[in-house]
């Protein structure tokens, strides 16, 4: 029997979901707003908007601190007056777009605010903004929508986070995911002093926190134990495999529900070789590491997702980076994750990717047989292998050569291949040397090229 309507909702961390894709948060849409109430009025627009183009929840961005809290901030940790701003007052922010010539195109791109900061004063001039986003974005939403809070901190101060936790839950919050990811304090001055010494100026410090087991942890617990709402962790991709397991577990122990694997990672622009080595940035005369984010992340994305649900029972996943294509969503899905978050897709394409993807996971249920998303998650965990397990069929496999689409460039024989040559113009291959690999596929524009059984 025909499935009509499959179903996309999911249950992540005890709450429904009415279908899995959200886009993954920004700290500060941009542009400039002017005051509070526009803010509101333009910024909630555009969560909303995601939510009319299909997305199953929102994420806003959003810190707090009391006023409690910054008397032990300025207790513990030496406090900067009016912290990293910019020398002549101004704030701004610059993207750089990352591409290059065929047969690789757009990679994705940078970004870097000037300045990223978050201080005390901040976090209390925000609680009005976020008291009106929080009011306009629940009296215009679907019911059945959820709010995923992506919650910032200072420093290594637990309590700013516990602060930050207890607001949004009374303002309605239905999730609080603790943002220990962010990539772009490192291009702050004395952050790399400040991760190895474990002195942290009380300013956003995101990934720089996240990568250190200890301060998850002890963060983790803080605001689990602080409110009754799920409460879970984004991560960066710097963290890399295998330390990223170790930090889950210590996360899951320390009580949180779920993981958001990852935010974007840490790049530097490349140099204008044209121009004596000056930034290739336009209007900035430096060039500082930055966030750097796009399809390449897909890579590491998915290694994440599929070595925590692998190795760590017991917490839920959300897969974030690279995620730029609608099956990208169930190819993530399948190693473990129940929710996905693009954000770098969203951007490059517009919110056309959202409704892609909704119409895609439709689509592709029918076509398929699934009558429920959990019939796909961690589907593909079961293939998993240890190299030394894995059948490769060697000797079995032969390349394959398609003359109809080979135009005879010769890319696939002016390579390292051994078995492929050159006879009267046309590409051949001998047998006996083809190892069956597939590497000249990966020189092939046209299709030309595949791998198939030995006869």
């Amino acid at each position: 029997m025909a499935i009509l309507e499959p179903d996309l909702s999911v249950n992540f961390a005890g709450v429904h979901f009415p279908n899995p894709i959200g886009v993954g948060a920004i700290g500060e849409h941009w542009g400039h707003a002017g005051n509070i109430d526009q803010y509101v009025e333009l910024n909630s627009e555009i969560l909303l908007k995601h939510v009319k183009a299909g997305a199953g929840y929102i994420i806003m961005a959003g810190a707090y601190v009391t006023p409690e809290t910054e008397k032990i901030i300025r207790e513990r940790t030496r406090f900067l007056e009016n912290p990293l701003r910019r020398r002549n007052g101004k704030v701004g922010h610059r993207m750089l777009k990352l591409e290059t010539e065929a047969p690789y195109g757009v990679e994705g791109f940078l970004f870097v605010p000037a300045p990223f900061y978050l201080d005390a004063g901040f976090a209390k001039a925000t609680e009005r903004r976020n008291v009106l986003m929080m009011k306009a974005l629940k009296e215009k939403k679907p019911k059945d929508v959820p709010i995923v809070i992506n919650l910032g901190g200072l420093g290594d101060i637990a309590e700013t986070w516990v602060d930050g936790a207890k607001f949004f839950e009374s303002l309605g919050a239905d999730m609080i995911e603790i943002n220990l990811g962010c990539p772009l304090p490192t291009g702050l001055g004395n952050s790399v002093d400040e991760y190895f010494s474990g002195n942290f100026t009380p300013v956003c410090k995101g990934a720089l926190i996240g990568d250190k087991e200890e301060l998850v942890e002890r963060i983790v617990r803080s605001v689990a134990q602080a409110v009754n709402i799920p409460v879970g962790v984004k991560l960066s991709p710097e963290t890399g495999f295998p330390r990223i397991i170790n930090i889950v577990k210590k996360a899951r122990d320390a009580g949180a529900q779920f993981v958001q694997l990852f935010n974007a990672g840490v790049g530097i622009a490349p140099p204008d070789i044209y121009n004596g080595g000056k930034p290739s940035w336009e209007y900035m005369d430096g060039s500082p590491f930055c966030m750097a984010s796009g399809s390449f992340l897909r890579v590491p994305c998915y290694k994440d997702v599929a070595a925590i649900a692998r190795f760590v029972p017991g917490i839920q996943i959300a897969a974030a980076g690279g995620l730029v294509e609608p099956k990208h969503f169930i190819e993530a899905m399948m190693l473990g994750a129940t929710m996905v978050q693009p954000c770098t897709g969203v951007i490059e394409q517009g919110r056309s990717l959202i409704r892609k993807g909704v119409k895609f996971m439709k689509d592709y249920m029918v076509e398929q047989g699934y009558s429920s998303m959990d019939q796909i998650i961690g589907l593909g965990q079961k293939y998993i292998k240890y190299n030394e397990d894995i059948d490769m069929m060697p000797g079995q496999t032969l390349i394959q050569i398609d003359h109809e689409k080979c135009i005879r460039c010769g890319r696939c024989v002016d390579n390292i291949c051994q078995a492929l040559y050159m006879e009267r113009g046309k590409v051949m291959v001998h047998e006996e040397r083809c190892a069956g690999c597939g590497g000249c596929i990966l020189a092939c524009q046209n299709g030309a090229l595949k791998l198939g059984l030995r006869a």
